[in-house]
């Protein structure tokens, strides 16, 4: 997988795509989600985790303060699944965050 991404990096359609708003390490996440799904078709285990990385802090804390909310209060989310949904959104990520701080 690390392989393919390389790859990707490298090519010129990568660099548009990046321009458009995906990091590098957006891709990585990406692309071990996709060899997971595949793996967890065909009955294997799945990857190790990704190392938590200081853009994957940010990127979780932008969620938390920015996205989360905003969702909240806009349409659409006034079901009790929706509200699960973000409820469950928020708390594995508030777990992530708290599980990889350094103090």
């Amino acid at each position: 997988m690390r392989c393919r991404l390389e790859r990707l990096e490298n090519h010129s359609v990568s660099k548009r795509v990046y321009g458009a708003g995906m990091s590098a390490r957006g891709w990585e996440r990406y692309f071990h989600a996709c060899e997971n799904a595949r793996r967890e078709l065909r009955g294997l285990e799945p990857l190790p985790e990704l190392t938590y990385t200081k853009e994957d802090r940010e990127e979780d804390q932008r969620t938390l303060e920015e996205t989360i909310p905003v969702y909240r209060n806009s349409g659409g989310w006034e079901t009790e699944e929706a509200r699960a949904f973000l409820d469950d959104w928020e708390r594995r990520t508030r777990e992530r965050t708290e599980r990889n701080s350094n103090g």
